[in-house]
């Protein structure tokens, strides 16, 4: 079976059921969707196109600059691959499976949905900790996006969707983790209250790299600019983003009952962020708050 959990049509909304006979979805409505590279394509035919169109481009620039992770030996690792031990982006992931560590430790199997799961290094250790895990995310390059699955020994269902209609997921989930990608959404907040939804009654929603900025005008400035690079190469974002949160992020994401905790590894660069107010403050986030600490 092509998958275990309730999809619907991005199409139409009506439920999907599985083919056994070509390993596919279809709904009552006609509309198919199949696995590639071991990813389910679960996209609505405009959408689709439009996403291509970018996704073909941005590979392409990703090759060019190098950020493509074309070292297969060192998946398994990830985050911590000695290789990558002084690149301050995997560092900071290394933080963030020590939380999910922490949280989760001596907990059954969870059904966990991460989204922004991007090339599953996280879905493979949630799947080695015994988790079911279901990774969702936009990119699907086989180095740099969904289809890296195939370079890991664990197994779990890797979707690509738009992460912005949680509908077609007709489940809840018993852990949701939003990995590194709530900035990039058009209102953040609104989007971890749309997710919190998808939680069950004594489950658990994980912010993870949360960066707010008291004084966010260098931050705006650096968000155009990347735009800006991006539209020279032909390329713009497929969905409206903001690209960071601010102080009133924070209090919104407090005030719906998200508790943030300051990233133990980091408190040198949140003492920073009190004198100089463009500088982050780092937390992630959880709800409920009575999760382990």
């Amino acid at each position: 079976m092509i998958t275990d959990i309730d999809l619907c049509c991005p199409t139409c909304h009506q439920p999907l059921e599985a083919l056994h006979s070509d390993r596919s979805l279809r709904c009552l409505n006609a509309h198919h969707f199949h696995k590639e590279s071991e990813v389910l394509v679960l996209l609505d035919a405009a959408f689709r196109q439009e996403l291509a169109a970018f996704l073909i481009g941005f590979e392409s620039l990703r090759q060019q600059e190098e950020k493509r992770l074309l070292d297969t030996a060192i998946y398994e690792f990830l985050p911590c691959a000695p290789q990558l031990q002084n690149n301050p982006e995997w560092r900071m992931r290394c933080y963030d499976l020590a939380i999910v560590t922490k949280l989760l430790a001596g907990r059954k199997a969870q059904n966990i949905l991460e989204i922004g799961a991007w090339n599953g290094w996280l879905s493979n250790r949630l799947a080695k900790m015994g988790h079911h895990v279901i990774a969702i995310d936009y990119f699907t390059d086989a180095y740099d996006g969904l289809a890296a699955k195939k370079h890991y020994h664990m197994n779990w269902q890797a979707i690509q969707m738009d992460l912005t209609d949680l509908s077609v997921l007709s489940c809840q989930f018993d852990v949701i983790i939003v990995n590194r990608c709530l900035p990039f959404f058009a209102n953040p907040v609104a989007y971890a209250l749309a997710v919190k939804e998808k939680v069950t009654l004594d489950g658990l929603l994980l912010l993870t790299g949360l960066s707010f900025f008291q004084n966010p005008a260098t931050k705006a400035a650096s968000v155009a600019y990347n735009r800006a690079y991006l539209q020279t190469h032909g390329l713009d974002h497929f969905r409206p983003l903001k690209g960071y949160l601010d102080f009133t992020d924070k209090a919104r994401l407090e005030a719906a009952k998200i508790q943030l905790r300051p990233y133990p590894q980091l408190w040198r660069a949140n003492l920073k962020s009190w004198f100089k107010q463009s500088a982050p403050r780092y937390f992630y986030g959880v709800y409920p708050g009575d999760w382990t600490r």
